[in-house]
């Protein structure tokens, strides 16, 4: 073929040349994938309730429960158990620290009326009234000690090995994107990873997509100085050429589906992974507008101090900045922002996987963590525009498991999914639904009342107004209490764990 003749034919694709064939032929009068059935309308959480977008902190290695969002002082004095396991340590480290208040404040009750405190090591975020008064602390358990089990089990709400296992980004991403007038190269979701120390333990699950499309998988941002994506994005394999470029793999891409259609007319027959290049093919036509999105300016770094220890790149403060600025841009707004934490100076055995040193870790980690989201929310009357609003975004702090209520000797305290917490923050959420849903026992620790991963994972997509049944995620059996249909396991995932009546 002629230089002139390709040209002709080929030119540059548009957005709606390029769409990839799921939604360049969809599928006539059906609904959107996560749309709620009309049926079932009565179990999705109110409009006027719903987020507009979440940004999820997943703590990863393991955040104690017991000095966080689930303490009890009263628990473990003179026995060295759940907040007193490091004591007086604890009591040392809250001072020398410089946070000046009482080392618990209390909260709420749990399922057995026991007055749950918020510890220690969450103090910047019991500085901010506004941030506890939209807050609900769910208790977790599930079976899983190791690191590589638990992560993907925390992450995406099926065990590894699980066909459909996919990070609750990849339904937020397929959501949004086959929405009527949904299409765009930028992505609805992000999952930022703190960098090239951070051992996986399966970490990566998170932008898994198991039974979804490719075009589904949520965009992995390395937040790191030393980051090669804003050089990607430029392209510099094709230079100045980007339009030839582009413009000879739709010519080619056109003549391969070619191929595929009846007699050469109609639809072609569609195919998963021809389907997931045509998709890739469209994001490459929207490098510039994702540079725009993730310019270089938010990947340079920052110091970072607590506890009189710092680092001169503060991974959780540039992870911080960068979702802020992805949750609240005024066009290609995230829908879903996962920030994958590894605190300011990581345990050697990995983020916050504490064991021996679990005092001096979580005091300086943790808090620095929380101080960091903190500083990316809206005080009342604020209304900074960089800043995210909890009346549009639910913050959801996630881990994989807790740490043991005793010291095992030298280890410290261990892994303990036997009784964790998580916690939702704004968004459905007001003053109302604050509080603690479950309840942990005293003598062992162990979660009394609880939700699991998969229901975790589908308060969140709920929360977005996404339906959580589908063979590509969730079923009815995956909801506790008994429910035996999909109405009745939504309206308890809404009213029971969630608290939301109306």
């Amino acid at each position: 073929m002629q230089r002139r003749t390709f040209l002709k034919t080929a030119g540059v694709a548009t957005a709606a040349g390029a769409a990839f064939s799921v939604l360049k032929h969809p599928r006539a009068a059906q609904a959107a994938w996560g749309d709620w059935p009309a049926d079932k309308l009565e179990a999705m959480f109110p409009a006027s309730r719903q987020a507009s977008s979440v940004l999820e902190l997943y703590l990863y290695g393991g955040m104690n429960a017991f000095d966080t969002f689930y303490t009890v002082p009263s628990w473990g004095q003179n026995q060295q158990r759940f907040l007193n396991a490091y004591y007086p340590e604890t009591v040392n480290r809250f001072g020398n620290c410089g946070f000046a208040a009482e080392l618990t404040e209390p909260f709420a009750d749990d399922e057995n009326g026991e007055t749950v405190h918020l510890g220690p090591w969450v103090y910047p975020l019991r500085a901010r009234p506004d941030i506890i008064d939209r807050m609900r602390v769910v208790v977790q358990r599930h079976d899983l000690l190791p690191h590589e089990g638990a992560n993907p089990y925390a992450l995406t709400g099926s065990r590894l090995g699980s066909p459909r296992l996919a990070g609750v980004g990849a339904a937020i991403q397929r959501h949004f994107l086959e929405q009527p007038g949904g299409l765009r190269a930028t992505p609805y979701a992000y999952v930022l990873y703190p960098g090239v120390e951070f051992p996986t333990d399966n970490v990566r699950a998170a932008s898994a997509v198991g039974f979804h499309p490719g075009s589904a998988r949520p965009l992995s941002v390395t937040v790191d100085p030393n980051s090669q994506l804003a050089q990607l994005l430029a392209r510099p394999a094709v230079a100045g050429r980007r339009d030839e470029f582009d413009g000879a793999v739709d010519h080619y891409l056109r003549a391969y589906q070619q191929r595929f259609r009846a007699g050469g007319k109609g639809t072609p027959t569609r195919a998963a992974a021809r389907s997931n290049f045509e998709f890739a093919h469209f994001a490459r036509h929207g490098a510039d507008q994702l540079q725009s999105v993730l310019p270089a300016d938010l990947f340079v770094p920052v110091d970072g101090q607590r506890c009189g220890e710092g680092s001169n790149v503060d991974k959780p403060s540039m992870q911080a900045r960068m979702a802020a600025s992805l949750l609240t841009r005024e066009s290609d707004r995230a829908r879903y922002v996962q920030w994958i934490d590894g605190g300011l100076k990581p345990n050697p055995s990995g983020g916050h996987d504490t064991h021996d040193s679990h005092v001096y870790d979580a005091s300086r980690n943790v808090t620095h963590t929380m101080q960091a989201l903190a500083d990316i929310i809206n005080k009342p009357g604020e209304g900074d525009p960089g800043k995210i609003d909890l009346d549009e975004t639910m913050v959801v702090i996630n881990t994989e498991f807790g740490r043991t209520p005793h010291r095992q000797g030298d280890t410290g305290l261990n892994h303990w999914p036997q009784g964790m917490v998580n916690v939702f923050i704004g968004g459905p959420v007001s003053a109302a639904e604050r509080g603690v849903y479950g309840s942990i026992t005293a003598d062992e620790g162990y979660a009394q009342t609880w939700v699991s991963p998969a229901e975790n994972r589908m308060l969140v997509m709920m929360a977005l107004g996404i339906y959580p049944f589908s063979s590509q995620t969730f079923a009815v059996g995956d909801v506790g209490g008994g429910v035996k249909d999909e109405l009745e396991a939504a309206t308890r995932l809404m009213q029971v764990y969630m608290g939301l009546k109306s």
